[in-house]
């Protein structure tokens, strides 16, 4: 039996992608793999993990009562914290045991050799710590805000984070492998003083990581990889040993099913020429309010540019593949009088899921207005499409930034500026206004202009780096291949010595 990792994802669909495309690449390589989280959790995952024969699932429970709540409640107490750390142990030293699959369901596995945990579940750290084993952690944002996060106790003790008013417009020099940032570019959670509450929990645990897998890759993220490398691994108080780059974590590209092809975007991008469609979407939990709406449908139509717009009505609840047979909404009351008359043919307006990666190999599409969701960024990189940046929240306000200035991959979409006399909240801040006329703009730029075309052929570049990173010989295959022979060296250190971690439960 190979290496034993159980892995503990959480809940955004972002970050759970990531997880399971990554459990699968172990398994492959022989690694057995065991995702363990909350009964509803559980049950979701397996709805869209198709193979779960090869993947093992446990739930967490308390006695025989299943947790129902959200792990994420659980984690913003001490308490909830140790509690569901509790029963993550219990778990693992279940299914080690001789009666795992009458405590479990699952078959007695060997004791695993790490603790796989997500980079806002860093309190699984302890949990690992208590079995014994490695605390390993899948990082599904840019390697460049794991660098702000390894250096976050720093700045706090400097008063340099979370932002404040005070040091609101004082830009950050020193955070190595990256370029001077304003401290608005920095994750959403540092931007105020509670939300960062919460979050340098996690932050300031990044280093206590024993390796970090990284869903990037090195051309890409070459200058901070390397940063963290020479100058961060082996300081005081890091405990990481290795940081190694894997990405793009995306599931396999099979040959569009029939399905796909006949989607209706599809379809329609048949009728359109080559590389001449904007693909307009913002994620799946990211949605304007009605105004937006209004400024962005007159500001696509005035720019003349073909567009495929993934149109979802404000504070609509996230959608994903689940939910192709969920009926298709009307958006008339969102868009300009007339819009949809005048746009026919050249544009069209979708309210229902759609096949983003197919949609952005189509042979139509050549540009793509984002959110900046990581796992987007990497779908557009890796269909060689240049992008339009629009961030809201989280970490893609640095991603914004670091496509356009430093990877020279985007160009941005501007919003309205923060007038510093005002006292803005967070909402506002990040639903800033973006006027029509600097929408047609930037579209015409990326689609139409010289910028654009230096920004295309960038991105073209980009493309055949991830090409030659996942290749054989390449820099994320090679290092995935280092991790999987990590695992077995210390399966094999762990049964030379012969080590029963189920007799250390005293």
């Amino acid at each position: 039996m190979g290496p034993h990792v159980v892995m503990m994802p959480i809940f955004p669909a972002g970050h759970v992608t990531s997880f399971l495309v990554f459990a699968r690449r172990l398994v492959s390589a022989g690694v057995t793999v065991t995702i363990i989280s909350t009964d509803v959790h559980i049950a979701e995952l397996k709805l869209r993990e198709q193979a779960t024969e090869f993947l093992r699932f446990v739930e967490l429970r308390d006695g025989f009562e299943h947790l129902s709540v959200e792990l994420l409640e659980e984690w913003k107490t001490d308490a909830g914290k140790a509690k569901v750390n509790r029963l993550l142990v219990e778990a693992v030293r279940d299914m080690s045991s001789p009666n795992a699959q009458a405590l479990r369901g699952v078959p007695t596995a060997d004791f695993p050799v790490c603790v796989m945990h997500d980079m806002v579940a860093c309190w699984a750290q302890d949990a690992a710590e208590e079995l014994g084993v490695e605390k390993h952690m899948l990082y599904v944002s840019p390697v460049g805000t794991l660098s702000i996060g390894l250096q976050s106790e720093r700045l706090v003790r400097e008063g340099r984070a979370p932002v404040t008013p005070e040091n609101q417009n004082i830009p950050i020099t020193d955070i190595p492998g990256l370029p001077p940032l304003q401290p608005g570019d920095f994750h959403s959670m540092y931007q105020t003083v509670e939300s960062f509450e919460w979050f340098k929990y996690h932050e300031h645990r990044n280093r206590k990581a024993d390796v970090i897998v990284a869903n990037s890759f090195y051309d890409l993220e070459k200058h901070v990889i390397d940063a963290i490398r020479n100058e961060v691994m082996g300081t005081p108080g890091v405990q990481t040993k290795y940081l190694l780059d894997v990405g793009p974590l995306r599931p396999e590209s099979p040959t569009p099913t029939a399905l796909e092809e006949k989607d209706p975007c599809i379809l329609w991008l048949n009728t359109q020429k080559p590389a001449s469609v904007l693909y307009v979407c913002f994620g799946s939990h990211s949605t304007h309010h009605a105004p937006q709406l209004l400024e962005l449908a007159s500001g696509l139509e005035a720019s003349g540019q073909p567009f495929l717009w993934i149109l979802r009505p404000p504070n609509s609840v996230p959608i994903d593949a689940s939910a192709l047979a969920a009926p298709i909404l009307p958006m008339t009351q969102y868009l300009p009088p007339g819009f949809e008359e005048r746009i026919k043919g050249r544009g069209m307006c979708y309210s229902s899921w759609a096949p983003q990666r197919r949609i952005l190999e189509h042979v139509s599409t050549g540009g793509f207005l984002s959110h900046c969701g990581w796992n987007s960024t990497l779908d557009g990189v890796c269909a060689g499409v240049p992008m339009l940046t629009w961030p809201f929240w989280a970490d893609q306000n640095f991603i914004s930034r670091f496509l356009v200035d430093t990877a020279k991959i985007a160009i941005e979409v501007k919003r309205e500026p923060i007038d510093p006399e005002q006292d803005l909240g967070e909402f506002d801040r990040i639903f800033r206004r973006v006027k029509k006329s600097e929408i047609e703009r930037q579209v015409r730029k990326l689609m139409q202009e010289e910028e654009g075309r230096i920004v295309r052929e960038n991105m073209q570049n980009m493309k055949r780096n991830v090409e030659r990173a996942v290749a054989l010989g390449g820099s994320s295959r090679t290092n995935f291949e280092k991790y999987v022979q990590l695992l077995r060296a210390k399966a094999s250190a762990a049964a030379f010595n012969g080590v029963n971690k189920l007799d250390d439960t005293a």
